[in-house]
């Protein structure tokens, strides 16, 4: 069956790239766009029709989870390279049970969310709930946002024409920013759900961790010519790609035998990224076999020194006479 990722944006009310940076607010990191009077005649535009057919928005954002875990030092860096590139994730969407969150006083968060680190559900204000992704609002100006989104819903009956403008509402808003720790985490469960998934060995793979890729609230279509998934946000595109590349026959996502980076391959029986790691992979097993002294590790070769059995006996008579 055929499947298409159908998009929540249209030309006329897309989010905008923006460069960005991060900063610490009420002693929580944010990732925010950087000061807009100066910028604003540079943006560009999203155009979630170019990520079709697009792997690199998936396999970057499971790399910034590797990198991230073997560079915790340069981990604002990597993050900030990603955004830049492809935008905040949309988190706002995505924890709420309900998908017209906006209309209730109080929201109810679904199973497996980042914001009180439990997964069990829980409940929040609205108002609570959008001071996380506006921590510079105040409670009028949240109030006066909701409206907007609410009257958007009231005046419009399909999905097609809702989407799109709540999504300008509130990625365009120039005060909603998201936290680094939450993406951060998102990036690194998406590279170690990986790791679990390709598990070959017989090891007890922990489908506890591979359920909270469930999606909350994806519309899906069945239609005359395959499966439509509507996608509000950059997340709902990865979480949906990600799944898509994990069950087709086509594509395979997996982890590079040798470096250990995520990358599709054609073919199942593919176990590299590149040649380069291909080549270097051979090259280490070729070395390694030809003397016993030569340990494979993460970081290359490693030479074992191994005394000579002279020089062994030297060391236990020494031993001896000190006891």
């Amino acid at each position: 069956m055929k499947m298409n990722l159908e998009y929540g944006f249209n030309n006329e009310s897309m989010p905008k790239f923006r460069e960005y940076e991060i900063k610490l607010i009420n002693n929580i990191k944010y990732v925010v766009p950087k000061t807009l009077e100066k910028q604003i005649s540079n943006y560009s535009l999203i155009d979630f029709d170019d990520y079709k057919e697009n792997d690199k928005p998936l396999i970057d954002f499971i790399n910034l989870g590797k990198l991230s875990l073997e560079e915790t030092e340069n981990t604002d860096k990597l993050l900030l390279e990603y955004v830049n590139q492809y935008g905040l994730l949309g988190f706002i969407h995505d924890f709420p049970v309900n998908r017209y969150y906006t209309l209730d006083k109080e929201i109810l968060l679904k199973e497996f969310n980042y914001i009180n680190n439990s997964d069990c559900f829980s409940t929040m204000k609205i108002i609570d709930y959008f001071k996380i992704f506006f921590p510079n609002a105040t409670d009028e100006e949240i109030k006066e946002l909701l409206e907007k989104v609410n009257k958007n819903i009231y005046e419009h009956s399909m999905e097609k024409f809702i989407s799109p403008e709540i999504n300008n509402l509130l990625f365009e808003n120039e005060k909603y920013y998201e936290q680094v720790d939450m993406i951060i985490k998102y990036a690194q469960f998406m590279y170690n759900t990986l790791k679990e998934l390709k598990k070959d060995n017989g090891e007890y793979i922990n489908t506890r961790e591979i359920n909270k890729l469930e999606s909350n609230h994806i519309r899906v279509n069945l239609e005359y010519d395959g499966l439509t998934i509507h996608i509000r946000s950059l997340k709902e595109y990865i979480d949906e790609n990600f799944k898509l590349y994990a069950i087709q026959e086509k594509k395979y996502l997996k982890l590079c035998k040798h470096c250990g980076k995520a990358f599709i391959a054609n073919n199942p029986k593919t176990v590299y990224d590149t040649f380069s790691c291909k080549n270097q992979e051979n090259v280490y097993n070729s070395r390694a076999r030809l003397s016993s002294n030569v340990i494979k590790t993460k970081d290359g070769l490693t030479v074992k020194v191994t005394p000579s059995e002279e020089l062994s006996n030297e060391i236990i008579r020494k031993l001896k006479k000190k006891k």
